[in-house]
């Protein structure tokens, strides 16, 4: 993803950044805004460390030190960030890389809509990692079975605990995995087990759209978001204000064939 975004990064700095309850947004010195999903159930696991940039430490509000990134080189952040330890850090680094996609109109597919662009077959059995409600609804009108993997609701109803992913994901004919699952770096892990799934899609605001970065993994279609916020800096106010990625303006469905 680094590579893929490099060459839009290079020679930007960073404008400004700024942290809410679920989300991070950035926004670079033209003016492209961008915005990561910071997992705000897993802080406990680590926020920021001591190689991060100056003024980004390990702190319990995930918004402090952000006031130092502003000015930083867009690309020597975001490459921090991504190869960082803490899933803050790494939502800044897929901030930043959002903020600079600029997918080619020849790889969109033509509904915008992941779930009506990889329809689900009346045998399918499909699983999720991520709970994304209004793709889970109408796969569950079309599909078989759905089988549901998510963190922050495991006592849901058809909600699997993820010890069981190794033995229910390689039955799945069809899996949806949020981009979260680049932040907490749990995809390469997730992608081994995917292996019946005539389509693997990487859904949510946090997917990078930058399909080259994904050719041979297993991923075949990104479904997430292009951002043209015409009010950036209204934008990250109402990121630290606690909005969540519905709330923003200016955000454009994408989805994208990878191969």
């Amino acid at each position: 993803m680094l590579e893929a975004a490099a060459p839009a990064l290079r020679g930007h700095r960073i404008r400004a950044a700024r942290a809410g309850a679920r989300i991070v947004g950035v926004v670079l010195d033209d003016g492209r805004f961008g915005a990561g999903y910071h997992l705000p159930g897993e802080r406990a696991r680590g926020l920021l460390d001591d190689a991060a940039p100056a003024g980004l430490r390990t702190c319990a509000d995930p918004g402090a030190g952000l006031e130092a990134v502003p000015g930083q080189p867009a690309l020597e952040v975001a490459r921090r960030c991504l190869l960082g330890e803490s899933a803050f850090r790494r939502a800044l680094g897929v901030a930043i890389c959002n903020a600079a996609a600029d997918p080619d109109p020849a790889r969109c597919l033509v509904d915008p809509d992941a779930a009506a662009a990889v329809p689900a077959r009346p045998t399918d059995t499909v699983g999720f990692v991520g709970y994304v409600g209004s793709v889970v609804r109408r796969v569950q009108a079309e599909a078989a079975r759905t089988i549901i993997f998510d963190r922050s609701q495991e006592d849901g109803e058809d909600v699997y605990p993820e010890s069981l992913q190794p033995e229910l994901l390689p039955r799945c004919d069809l899996v949806f995995i949020t981009g979260s699952a680049l932040i907490n770096r749990t995809l390469e892990r997730l992608l081994t087990y995917c292996t019946r799934a005539r389509e693997v899609v990487l859904i949510g605001p946090s997917t990078p759209l930058y399909p080259e970065a994904f050719l041979g993994s297993g991923v075949t279609v990104l479904a997430g978001f292009r951002w043209q916020v015409a009010d950036p800096d209204a934008a990250l106010e109402q990121v630290a204000a606690g909005a969540h990625f519905k709330h923003l303006k200016g955000r454009t469905s994408v989805t994208l064939r990878v191969e």
